[in-house]
């Protein structure tokens, strides 16, 4: 008698929890791809936002635009950045102590040091009318700023800020004599410059003639090309003149020390690059420069000017530091000469220098 065929045995029904989990498998998978794609793609902005101002005057007017919006992503960013850990602290605060530490002082810390490294164009700010300045006396070109910089100012101190490099009446630097004789044979580097000690771009960024020079007929070369962006301000906008040629801002340096300097802020290194034996350190990744300890409280004085005066924005890490500056340092004899024949020039002096206290 033949066999009868055994019944076939029902497969065993998936547990809904482990269905509903191979379900979501593939969406886990799809949205961590998506958020790979978003860091590479934000990554790359930032990057791309940046690239250093001389870098990005010289490329089509397409192209700085679109470095522009990078600019502003950056900036989106970094607020949502400071906003979530300062509210991330806040509710960690609510949750525990972790053993005694202060979890929402904490989240303040970590939202103010995020940016702490960063440009400080991250910051905003409206400049004040030129006439709200109390500096009737300000050059109206960066040529006469410096000319009377070099031949007024610095009468009789031919010394670089940085690295107190002596220069002739021509602008040629005795690299050998101040340790940088291997810039010897570069003609930046043999060259005075008139820096800002406060970076201009800093402010600069936030002006339409920078941003988009093209849309001001005033900005273009007798060749009709577009002026670069500081080119356009300088032409058209009286509130940056004030502010780009304000002699208390202004200093002799290297040529080449400017370069490297670009328009990075201040800070103190543990490591960074040097140029010669000039005691001022450069971290390009940090974006930030180290100078020698003898012009520090300067430094610290003239940031705390331009935020009176401008009212640019320092972060609370910076006004720190520059307190510790300030007191370290106090003015010297050659920079309150130097504030007194500012003074005379633009009638408004240097309260910080003039007043000097402890802060």
């Amino acid at each position: 008698m033949p066999r009868r065929p055994s019944p076939k045995r029902p497969s065993p029904r998936q547990s809904p929890r482990i269905s509903g989990l191979a379900r979501l498998v593939p969406t886990l998978q799809g949205s961590l791809i998506g958020l790979r794609n978003l860091g590479i793609g934000l990554a790359l902005i930032g990057s791309v936002s940046f690239l250093p101002q001389s870098l990005v005057q010289t490329l089509p007017e397409h192209a700085q635009r679109a470095i522009a919006i990078t600019r502003d992503i950056r900036t989106l960013l970094l607020d949502v950045v400071r906003g979530t850990t300062a509210g991330v602290g806040s509710w960690l605060s609510d949750l525990s102590d972790l053993d005694g530490v202060d979890i929402r002082e904490l989240g303040r810390v970590v939202a103010e040091q995020v940016p702490g490294w960063l440009p400080g164009d991250l910051w905003r700010f409206d400049l004040p009318d030129a006439s709200n300045t109390g500096q009737s006396g300000i050059a109206l070109s960066f040529s006469e700023a410096r000319t009377a910089l070099y031949d007024t100012v610095y009468s009789g101190h031919r010394i670089t800020f940085y690295c107190g490099c002596r220069y002739d009446r021509n602008g040629r630097t005795d690299l050998p004599g101040c340790g940088l004789g291997t810039l010897d044979g570069s003609s930046r580097a043999q060259r005075v410059e008139a820096e800002h000690v406060f970076p201009a771009s800093q402010f600069g960024n936030f002006r339409r003639c920078w941003r988009e020079p093209a849309a001001f007929s005033k900005c273009r070369s007798d060749g009709g090309n577009t002026l670069s962006g500081r080119a356009c301000c300088e032409r058209v906008d009286p509130t940056f003149v004030t502010a780009h040629n304000d002699l208390h801002n202004l200093v002799p340096a290297v040529g080449a020390i400017n370069a490297a300097r670009s328009n990075f802020n201040w800070g103190e290194l543990r490591f960074g690059q040097r140029l010669g034996d000039c005691a001022i350190r450069f971290d390009p990744v940090l974006r930030r420069v180290q100078p020698p300890d003898a012009v520090r409280g300067e430094i610290a004085r003239t940031m705390f000017y331009m935020r009176d005066i401008y009212g640019f924005r320092l972060s609370r890490q910076d006004e720190k530091l520059y307190a510790v500056w300030n007191n370290a340092d106090p003015p010297d004899a050659w920079e309150i000469e130097r504030n007194r024949r500012i003074r005379r020039i633009q009638g408004k002096g240097n309260r910080y220098v003039e007043n000097y206290r402890r802060l």
